[in-house]
């Protein structure tokens, strides 16, 4: 019951950006270039073997991915994106959850996850060339049990893993345009676990949040 509060928040902000970009999907998208984008994900974890209060490692891992930029209006935008990045995993059949563990764990695999955001948000330009955007969406996230020495729990995992496919994503970004061609631009974001609501496993609202830092270059589009 003590996780109803913010699990109710990061619901409504579910619902109002997902309508958010359902009219972004129905507005006139005007092209403005492509962005590559690079840098590091934490995510958080209070999942625990044997005592609760006694979690393992969160999770840091390097995430590449790609986004699109379309302006709506002056100040309006639609950002569709995609990521990947990995990680290195235990399935614990007693808590019907995996935790982070190190790679020379005997039980452990490496997972693969595919993260699409469909972002809209509303920005501020300064002196023609500095602008400030901030942006929200909800996250979909597909983990896949890939390899390692934990094999035996493959189809375990992959069903608990499915249930993490819900999040509620709010950034704030700068880009600045560097030439006519290339522009600059950077990128924080904080991922909240809206999956948390069903999963039933008694652990705190913040297992599994998840902050970006990213940076990136975005191939203009010529006009």
């Amino acid at each position: 019951m003590k996780r109803l509060g913010p699990s109710v928040f990061c619901a409504l902000f579910f619902l109002f950006f997902t309508l958010g970009n359902l009219f972004a999907g129905s507005a006139k998208l005007q092209y403005e270039g492509i962005d590559g984008e690079m840098g590091f994900l934490w995510k958080h974890n209070e999942g625990y073997d044997t005592e609760p209060g006694d979690s393992g490692q969160d999770v840091l891992a390097f995430i590449p991915g790609v986004s699109v930029y379309f302006t709506i209006d002056e100040h309006w935008f639609f950002r569709p994106a995609v990521f990947i990045y990995g990680q290195t995993l235990e399935y614990l059949p007693a808590k019907a959850y995996t935790i982070p563990v190190d790679e020379a764990n005997i039980n452990s695999m490496t997972v693969g996850a595919i993260f699409i955001q469909p972002a809209a948000g509303y920005r501020w330009t300064f002196k023609k060339r500095h602008t400030i955007g901030i942006q929200a969406s909800p996250g979909f996230q597909f983990q896949f049990p890939m390899y390692g020495p934990g094999t035996r729990s493959r189809k375990n995992m992959q069903k608990s893993l499915l249930q993490e496919f819900l999040y509620c994503n709010l950034g704030v970004w700068y880009y600045n345009p560097l030439t006519k061609r290339f522009g600059f631009n950077f990128k924080v974001e904080v991922g909240l676990p809206v999956y948390n609501l069903w999963t039933g496993r008694s652990l705190p609202f913040s297992e599994g949040i998840m902050v970006n830092f990213l940076v990136g270059i975005r191939v203009l589009q010529q006009k």
